[in-house]
């Protein structure tokens, strides 16, 4: 796997390899809702250091064939002594089932982490594939009192701003460990419209 971080920083940047205050928001019987607001993104942290600006990504990227399938995973850490949140912390992991495409193709996947806000960007699309992916995602060290249980959810947003609820496993937001966590979260690919260039997966509040 390749793993690329766009713009330099100064800030210490660890890529490594791998009574609770929490509320666990997965139901079993989660059904697919479509709605057509604009996402309430869970917001990421600002200021973590200079050179650390809007224009920064974390993607990783991996030529995955068809018959095998495989997954991408997407791992940093930063250090930040003695505040109130803790490091911050990125745990991605996105897999493509077997067979999800033709046997003989290989095919190049990239998620990109957007640095403002809760959401993977995944190209080429997962609603080009016959298969859905799932996806495991954990943030930590973020500010987590302003998400409410009640609306906090993992989605699935189209080009043209459609959204659709996602099933999943596990979706977590833990109020003492500040850190919010998702599940093999994964949506039918027949679902929605093809959106070849791509589609975004998120934490909405």
């Amino acid at each position: 796997m390749k793993t690329l971080l766009v713009a330099a920083f100064f800030t210490t940047l660890i890529i490594f390899g791998c009574a609770d205050n929490s509320s666990d928001l997965t139901s079993p019987d989660a059904q697919i809702n479509q709605q057509s607001n604009s996402p309430n993104w869970v917001k990421l942290p600002s200021g973590l250091g200079q050179g650390f600006s809007v224009e920064t990504e974390y993607s990783a990227e991996k030529l995955i064939n068809g018959e095998h399938g495989g997954h991408i995973k997407l791992k940093f850490k930063i250090l930040r002594p003695g505040h109130e949140f803790g490091d911050y912390e990125i745990k991605a992991k996105v897999k493509v089932a077997k067979h999800s495409f033709p046997d003989d193709e290989d095919r190049l996947f990239t998620i990109t982490m957007d640095p403002d806000n809760a959401y993977l960007n995944i190209t080429p699309s997962p609603n080009t594939l016959y298969k859905h992916i799932t996806i495991d995602w954990e943030i930590k060290g973020i500010d987590v009192s302003n998400i409410d249980p009640d609306t906090f959810d993992f989605f699935y947003i189209a080009d043209n701003n459609e959204m659709l609820e996602t099933s999943k496993n596990k979706i977590t937001v833990d109020y003492n460990k500040h850190k919010i966590k998702v599940k093999k979260a994964r949506i039918d690919p027949t679902t929605t419209e093809d959106t070849p260039d791509g589609a975004r997966y998120g934490f909405t509040r």
